[in-house]
């Protein structure tokens, strides 16, 4: 998996985050193939050496991207696991973490990454593979890291990871498509709690019953 580089001097923070908005937009308007790490140099202002200081390679480069728009939601490891430590119930839990997923998801910028990767993917599943593991592989293995956290010892980690899949595809369902497809105006923030309520009753029906079992 790509890695970003943290050995050596400490870099400036404000290069790093220009360096990254750059590379961003362009992985938006020129697809990943289009891009390279000279044109991100240019668009961000600063010397290629200055662009590999941060990030070792372009896969790297798309890595972060992909993480930081994540996190932007708070569907970061460090950011879904604090929902854990601040006395919230499953339940909480679940709706925090599934009404964010969804502002993701109709995010614009979200989208056209989506389409990107599905354009690209045919030529070059190796950036699917990317985008994958940086954002919903991600997401996925965190939150299942807090539904097993929630079983007490009384959910493994295969019905946990299963649970966490489960629920995404209830969130996803058709609304993810139609949006993609550009047949979908985004939702409400009423739209949005009362479609995640049920999505996330229906996995706490699951969750119950693996609890009793």
């Amino acid at each position: 998996m790509a890695t970003i580089k943290k050995q050596g001097r400490p870099k400036s923070e404000e290069k790093y985050h220009m360096i990254l908005h750059a590379a961003s937009h362009l992985f938006l308007q020129e697809g990943f193939a289009n891009t390279s790490m000279d044109t991100v140099a240019k668009a961000s202002g600063v010397s290629k050496q200055t662009v590999y200081s941060h990030f070792d390679s372009k896969d790297a480069l798309f890595t972060a991207a992909i993480t930081s728009k994540c996190r932007s939601y708070q569907l970061d490891a460090q950011q879904l696991v604090s929902s854990t430590a601040h006395a919230l119930s499953l339940t909480d839990c679940l709706i925090k973490v599934g009404s964010q997923f969804m502002r993701l998801l109709q995010d614009p910028d979200a989208i056209a990454i989506f389409r990107v990767i599905i354009a690209e993917a045919v030529h070059s599943p190796h950036v699917a593979t990317l985008f994958y593991q940086a954002g919903p592989e991600a997401s996925l293995e965190t939150l299942s890291n807090v539904i097993e956290k929630f079983g007490e010892g009384n959910v493994d980690r295969n019905i946990a990871q299963q649970l966490a899949v489960d629920y995404c595809a209830l969130l996803k369902g058709e609304f993810h498509t139609m949006m993609l497809c550009g047949i979908q105006s985004p939702l409400s923030d009423k739209e949005i709690h009362t479609h995640v309520r049920r999505a996330a009753e229906k996995i706490l029906i699951l969750f119950t019953h693996y609890i009793r079992a």
